[in-house]
């Protein structure tokens, strides 16, 4: 039989307190193994133009790369007592075909494919590839998804581990409502469409009537996000850096479409600043409920140009917040209990609109996993969920550390919150959901945490 002890501390670091909780397991059982974790990164850059996903008005396909930004596949293995489970991460978007390229690295690593998480961290500044290759990069990518697999599961080693949180406020909620007691006339640009770029393009651009609370993508300054910047720190056994799992929600837009360039946006650059702080340290980024959330600033909205140095800043201000939080953490060697994952898939109702084109297509299935390794605790989704629904996918967990990992193990889409549908916007008139769907989601995330003890 084990124990898991989980103790409460408060550090001071860099003049502001943290909570630090770290991760102690007592243990009675002579038969238990050490935690051991193994990381490793592929670039996959394109070195030739390639289409970026993200904005439908690109008409062309890139010509470049902003400075020395890469693009890499990123990948985490945990094995404990026999059972390993795979975190796998790209820096681009809309991985197309999940199931292949899972399947593809557990024939490649022998991890089961329910414990295989793949995910992307949603930049609007890369490509979107695809598990049938279309071009020479998708095969670029698809060698490099079980590249970086393969050579995590060949590092594998005791680690030693705590997890603990800050907070950044690169994020804004980007549901930005018209003043509500004045209508305007201007002409429609937002960054899925434009008169004055791409292939919307006119010399002629139609004045727009816009009403007054009418909610467009934009700065909402006084909207939710989910300012949490939550860390695994993993250190090998001699203490030596090994690996950080970063958790926090926020579209990759700052750059907007009319950029044509690849980069790793502000997540890239975050991630760049934090292993150049501490050499040998391997960062993964794991995306949250980003749904309703963009960068403070976005090319092509607010009046604000595509800057990369203005992404770059992003990056190097959460990335400063988050060698805060990880210097504040004292990983210790730990006996773990067991690595616990449940599957299931969720089914919620399809928006009614969707309807007439298959009355009997009533439901939408959103497979979902959940791992829980000691107290540290993973929820996927498969698309874009809106922030407050994400925090309370995190409050419901039994796991002292509750972390949600969107836009993994396939693409839904957009889900709002309920009473998003009542405003209206973007994210609600592209949803396959129907406005019920939250209240079916959370009571069957519940039922799902409850078989873990």
């Amino acid at each position: 039989m084990r124990e898991l002890i989980v103790g409460q501390v408060w550090r001071t670091v860099g003049g502001a307190m943290l909570l630090v909780l770290p991760l102690l397991f007592a243990s009675v059982d002579s038969r238990a193994q050490e935690l051991r974790a193994g990381y490793a990164k592929v670039d996959v850059t394109p070195s030739v133009p390639v289409f970026m996903g993200g904005y439908d008005l690109r008409g062309e396909p890139s010509n470049g790369v902003h400075g020395h930004d890469r693009l890499y596949v990123r990948a985490l293995v945990f094995d404990a007592s026999g059972v390993r489970v795979a975190f796998v991460v790209a820096d681009v978007i809309e991985i197309q075909g999940h199931d292949i390229f899972r399947h593809r690295i557990a024939e490649a690593t022998g991890i089961p494919e329910a414990n295989v998480l793949l995910g992307d961290v949603h930049n609007h500044a890369a490509p979107s590839p695809n598990a049938e290759p279309k071009i020479d990069w998708d095969r670029q990518f698809g060698d490099g998804v079980i590249k970086a697999a393969q050579q995590a599961v060949a590092n594998l080693q005791p680690v030693r581990i705590a997890a603990g949180a800050g907070h950044s406020r690169i994020a804004m909620n980007r549901r930005q409502a018209r003043p509500a007691d004045s209508d305007s006339t201007l002409t429609f640009d937002e960054n899925d469409a434009s008169q004055s770029f791409g292939k919307h393009k006119t010399d002629h651009p139609v004045m727009i009537h816009e009403f007054g609370g009418v909610v467009r993508l934009g700065a909402n300054a006084l909207g939710p996000i989910d300012d949490a910047v939550q860390i695994v720190r993993v250190d090998k056994a001699s203490g030596a850096p090994l690996a950080i799992m970063i958790h926090y929600a926020c579209h990759g837009t700052s750059l907007g479409g009319r950029n044509s360039k690849i980069s790793g946006e502000w997540m890239g650059r975050m991630q760049e600043y934090v292993e150049k702080q501490f050499p040998g340290l391997g960062s993964i980024y794991l995306q949250g409920a980003a749904g309703d959330i963009n960068p403070r600033v976005v090319g092509g909205l607010d009046g604000n140009v595509d800057n990369i140095e203005a992404t770059w800043a992003l990056g190097e201000e959460i990335g400063r917040e988050v060698a805060r939080v990880y210097r504040g953490l004292s990983p210790e060697s730990c006996l773990i209990p067991r690595v616990q994952l449940e599957t299931a898939d969720i089914l919620l109702p399809r928006n009614y609109r969707e309807l007439f084109q298959d009355f009997a297509a009533t439901a939408i299935t959103v497979p979902t996993t959940i791992i829980r390794i000691g107290d540290l605790m993973w929820t996927t989704f498969p698309g874009e969920l809106f922030s407050n629904i994400g925090k309370q996918v995190k409050a419901a967990s039994p796991a002292t550390f509750a972390h949600l990992m969107g836009y993994t193990n396939g693409y839904v889409g957009y889900f709002p919150e309920q009473k998003a549908f009542a405003e209206g916007g973007y994210e609600v008139a592209s949803t396959h959901f129907d406005p019920q769907a939250e209240r079916i989601y959370l009571k069957a995330i519940a039922a799902l945490m409850q078989r873990f003890h």
